[in-house]
Parts: C-alpha cells; sequence; structure tokens
C-alpha cells in the first residue's frame, strides 16, 4: 500500500513535468525553426499576400512545434522515468532535448546527400574513406552542436521569472509582424520593368532544319567513358564531328527549374519555377515551392491527408515566359514537340498547321482511357493525333513511348509528304529516373553492401539507357535528314552519395553535356565554358529568330564555323510575357471542360 501511495503522486508529478516538456517542445519548435524556416519559404517564393503569410507562420509553426514537442516530451518522460528508478535527480531535460533535437537536425541539414563532389579539398578514393569522412566530420559537427546548444540551454535557464515568457512573446510577436509586413513590401517593391513585346519581329530568317533533343541527367564522363569504350557510335560522331562542351547547370535547383531555364533562357527569378511541385495549404493561394533542406517536404508527407493540404506539380500555366518552342511555332516554323517535360502540359493550340505537340503525360493518359481520351486537347495539339502515334505512345515507361511517338510522327508527316519540321524539340527524364535508381550498381566500389548478384542484374543499368539514346539518336538522324543540326542537352551530371534515399544528388549542380552536330557547326571543337542559360538564345540562332535584349545566356559563337546571323540581326525587346497560354478547349462543352479539368486534377495534373 505504501509503495502504491508513493506512486500516485509520481505519476502526477511524472505528467505535470511531461506536459511542461511538452509545452517546451512546442515553443522550441515552433518560434526557433518554425518561424525561420517559414520566412525563408516567403522570400523563396516571394510571396506577396499578408494570408499566405501568416497562414504559413501557423502551418511552420505546427509542424515543426509538433516534431518537436514529440521529442522533448517523449525524451523527458523516458530521463524521469528513469531517474525515479535509478533514485537519481532527472537534471534538465529539455536542455538535453534541445541538444539531440539540434544535433538530428542540423547533421542531416549538413550530411543528407552529402555526395563525393561537394568535398573538392577531399578526395574519397572509395566508401570507406568517405565514410571515414563522414565520421570524422560528423562527430566534430555534432560536438559542436552540443557544446552550443547547452551553453544556451543553460543560460536560458538561469534567466529570472518572467523573464523568458516574455521573451517568448516578444519573438512570437516579431515573427507575426514580419510574415504580414514582408509579403506587402514584396507586393509594394517595384516590378522589374522590360519593354514590350513587339510580335512584328517575330520574323524567322531562312536557315537548316534544327533538333533540340534533352536528355535529363546525363552525365559528361559516364557518356565519355561510353564513347572511349565505342558503345556510342552517333554520338560519338556527334563529339568528333561536331562542337562539345561540358554544360554548366544552376547550383541548388532541381530539373523541373533547370528544363524551364533552358527552355526559356532565364533564372528561376524570372520565370517562377523553384522546384517540381508546389504545396498547397489554407490560406496559401497558388501554394509555396519548398526550400531545399528545411524538411519540410518530409513533414508535409506526414499530414498529406488532411483536408486542404495537397501538392501541385508545376505546368506551363506556371512558367512566365513562352518556351522555345512556341516562339518557333508562332514565328511560322512547323514545330514538332515530343514530351517537352511539365511545360507541355497543358498543351498549347499550335498555329503553324503542320506543327503538333504530344506533351508531358500521354503515354498515361492513354492507357487510363485504352487510347481514346476526352483530355487529349490537354495533351497533343491539335487533337487529331494519327492513331499510330497514340499507340506508340499509350502506357509506355519514359523513353520507350518518346522515341515510338516521335518515329511514328515523322513517318506519317513523310508519308503525308510533309518535310521534316523546321524544329524539333524532345525530351526524356528515363536517364536521370536510371541514375537515381541504379548508380549504386555503376560505381559499386562508393557504397556498402552491393552484392556480386546484384552487379550482374543492375550493373549495365545506366548504359544501357545511355545505348537506347544512342539508338534514337541514330534513328532521327536517318528520319531528319543531314541538313539537320541537333542540338544535344543535359541539365546536369551525376554526383553519386551513399547517404541519401537515392543514389546520386545533383543539388550542388554537377555539369551537364551539350553537343552541336550538322551543317555550319565547327568540328571537333571543344568550346571552353557554356552554361545552360546559352541553349536558349544559341536556338533562336539556328533557327533564325531576334535575339532578345533581356537575355541572360548568351549565343554560343563558338561553336558555328560562323557566327550566325540571328533574325538579320534584328532584336526583340522581351520574349516574356509575349503570349499569355491559349486556351487549349475553348470553344467546348462548359460542363466537359469542368468534368475534365476536376479529373486532371484527380491525377495530380493540375
Amino acid at each position: 500500500m505504501a509503495e502504491r501511495a508513493g506512486a500516485a503522486p509520481f505519476v502526477r508529478g511524472l505528467l505535470v513535468a511531461c506536459s511542461r516538456d511538452l509545452t517546451a517542445g512546442l515553443l522550441f519548435g515552433a518560434l526557433l525553426f518554425g518561424g525561420p524556416i517559414s520566412l525563408a519559404h516567403l522570400v523563396h517564393n516571394r510571396t506577396d499576400s499578408a494570408v499566405a503569410g501568416v497562414a504559413a507562420l501557423l502551418l511552420f509553426a505546427l509542424l515543426y512545434g509538433i516534431w518537436a514537442g514529440a521529442a522533448f516530451g517523449g525524451l523527458g518522460l523516458l530521463l524521469r522515468t528513469l531517474a525515479r528508478l535509478r533514485r537519481r535527480p532527472a537534471g534538465n531535460p529539455v536542455v538535453l532535448a534541445a541538444c539531440l533535437f539540434n544535433l538530428v537536425f542540423l547533421e542531416l541539414v549538413l550530411f543528407y546527400g552529402l555526395t563525393y563532389g561537394q568535398i573538392p579539398w577531399f578526395t574519397p578514393a572509395g566508401f570507406w574513406s568517405m565514410a571515414l569522412f563522414l565520421a570524422v566530420a560528423g562527430v566534430l559537427a555534432g560536438a559542436a552542436i552540443w557544446i552550443v546548444t547547452r551553453a544556451l540551454g543553460a543560460r536560458v535557464a538561469r534567466l529570472a521569472d518572467g523573464l523568458l515568457p516574455r521573451l517568448v512573446g516578444g519573438l512570437a510577436l516579431a515573427l507575426v509582424a514580419v510574415h504580414v509586413v514582408l509579403p506587402i513590401a514584396f507586393r509594394l517593391a517595384p516590378e522589374e520593368r522590360t519593354a514590350s513585346f513587339d510580335p512584328t519581329a517575330l520574323v524567322a530568317a531562312d536557315g537548316p532544319p534544327v533538333a533540340l533533343l534533352g536528355f535529363d541527367g546525363v552525365d559528361p564522363d559516364m557518356l565519355q567513358d561510353l564513347i572511349d569504350d565505342g558503345e556510342l557510335p552517333n554520338l560519338a560522331e556527334f563529339v568528333r564531328e561536331g562542337t562539345s562542351s561540358r554544360l554548366e547547370t544552376i547550383s541548388d535547383a532541381n530539373s523541373a527549374v533547370i528544363w524551364a531555364s533552358i527552355y526559356t533562357g532565364e533564372t528561376p527569378r524570372r520565370h517562377g519555377v523553384h522546384d517540381f511541385y508546389r504545396i498547397r495549404f489554407p490560406g496559401s493561394g497558388a501554394g509555396l515551392f519548398p526550400v531545399h533542406r528545411t524538411s519540410f517536404k518530409e513533414l508535409i508527407d506526414l499530414v498529406a491527408r488532411a483536408p486542404g493540404i495537397s501538392r501541385r506539380f508545376v505546368n506551363r500555366l506556371d512558367l512566365a515566359s513562352p518556351p522555345i518552342w512556341e516562339i518557333a511555332d508562332r514565328a511560322g516554323l512547323p514545330t514538332v514537340v515530343v514530351d517537352g517535360y511539365f511545360y507541355s502540359f497543358p498543351a498549347q493550340r499550335m498555329l503553324e498547321p503542320s506543327s503538333r505537340l504530344l506533351g508531358y503525360g500521354l503515354n498515361d493518359t492513354q492507357a487510363a482511357a485504352g487510347g481514346a481520351d476526352t483530355t487529349l486537347e490537354w495533351f497533343a495539339q491539335p487533337p487529331d493525333v494519327p492513331q499510330e502515334v497514340l499507340d506508340a505512345a499509350a502506357g509506355r515507361p519514359d523513353l520507350d513511348w518518346q522515341h515510338r511517338a516521335v518515329i511514328a510522327l515523322l513517318e506519317h508527316r513523310s508519308r503525308q509528304g510533309e518535310p521534316p519540321p523546321r524544329f524539333l524539340n524532345l525530351y526524356t527524364h528515363e536517364p536521370d529516373t536510371i541514375s537515381h535508381q541504379r548508380w549504386r550498381w555503376a560505381e559499386p566500389e562508393l557504397f556498402p553492401f552491393v552484392s556480386r548478384a546484384g552487379i550482374e542484374e543492375h550493373g549495365e543499368a545506366v548504359a544501357d539507357v545511355y545505348r537506347r539514346i544512342d539508338g534514337l539518336v541514330g534513328e532521327l538522324r536517318r528520319a531528319l535528314g543531314p541538313e539537320t543540326v541537333f542540338v544535344v542537352a543535359s541539365d546536369h551530371g551525376q554526383s553519386p552519395t551513399f547517404v541519401h534515399r537515392l543514389y546520386t544528388q545533383h543539388r550542388h549542380g554537377p555539369d551537364g553535356v551539350l553537343l552541336m552536330y550538322g551543317p555550319g557547326i565547327r568540328r571537333g571543337h571543344r568550346l571552353e565554358s557554356s552554361h545552360v542559360l546559352d541553349v536558349f538564345p544559341t536556338m533562336l540562332a539556328l533557327l533564325g529568330l531576334p535575339l532578345p535584349e533581356d537575355a541572360e545566356g548568351r549565343v554560343l559563337d563558338g561553336a558555328f564555323e560562323s557566327p550566325p546571323d540571328p533574325g538579320s540581326s534584328r532584336r526583340v525587346a522581351t520574349y516574356r510575357d509575349a503570349w499569355q497560354p491559349v486556351d487549349t478547349v475553348g470553344g467546348t462543352d462548359v460542363e466537359r471542360t469542368r468534368q475534365e479539368i476536376e479529373r486532371l486534377k484527380a491525377m495530380g495534373y493540375l
């Protein structure tokens, strides 16, 4: 009886103490993590709505507060129970919880996804040397985090009674004020001014057909190794008989951001795309692009089923400026687009009668509808796509469907007596997808616990994609003819890592690939430098279109036997906001259109 009587006060005291720990954790996570990370997202997205700013603060405070509260409460319960069993004081569990929370969060920020290519002053020879580096660096960084947090925690614990609540309240009010004032400042800030677009300048000079082939994530070193081994005869000829370069990319950006820059010639600040998707929640308006290394994406996944929280992948409507194929089409150039990544959806009406566009997601849509779908006009323009082209696309994975569909479309044009398009744009994500999934077996010395059976099964997967790309290039050369200029581009390379769920990372910007081949291109030449922003003006020059005065890249003059004369030396002030996206289903039944939009939302496209 005495033991039970003594246990009851302990349990009550334990619950009271743990509730204090939980409250401390909620405030710690909400104010010291949620508030600043929310502010970083407002700046990253240039949020101009005070309502969205406050809504973001509430969401981030809740997400990070609950995370920290659970950690503080759980650790406090454990330590106080152990102290009871050992009959020793529990110390200050809040300070220890703060140390552990900071340690886990900041170590993840510093080292999760760290690649072999991100530490140039240390060149690891393989897995064990990289593991040793991570262990030493992790211990040193962890010790610094622990010491600083413990020292600050001890100082906070010595604050006079009543001062800490006032500091917490002041910090909370300051965060609310900043989240209201900053969006208003963004809204009132003077907009970047550009001269208006002059449509009369959009006249193309004569020139050869041009094909832009976008292969996501093709790595220059892997490509060169396979060329040296004689595995890629068509791409080897592009290097030998054309101009090549390592293509500098945009650091701290992913493929959605970089391809938007390639297709528009603009930095993310101007074209407006900062990630694959926006995260939407009540009060957020269009939603927020997530900031890398904040764990926001991971935390939001835990509550993804909550009402009002969703993700919306970017699409053509997110681009502030038209992609290169729209400019070519509106200049009257027969244009063919096969899967121009997210920015070919929803498919914009093509103005030149012989232009065709097969957009991102067409293969999935056709498979879901058994080859006949009322949403076709959202993925193909004009929607009267030949059945053999639809059959080539339906249900097939990336690279396979783009390969089959573009060849089927070119063969159909030939049978109809139409010449090859003046501009062809093709994109596939497959090289990047396979690299993330299979790089571990392509370079097994860089990864732990790689079995021989795994190498035999997956060791050639990455190289096989490069071989398939080379086969596609060979077929396009035959279909388009020797007068066509080819531009092969990848948005980034690959850098292996074993501290991530993906086996390669490229946020730090390993170079991509640029190959140019065809009439007028210098033979056997290598450019000293090129940047993804240079692709857009170089494509305009090849197509004989005027260059914009506000271009952020440059024409790669060194790739040409003689300097190109785009648009007879004419210039256009800007292509930015030259056209608003065209209503692709204008004139159709309103109710049907509404139903199709709802279906596309359910599929994650809108």
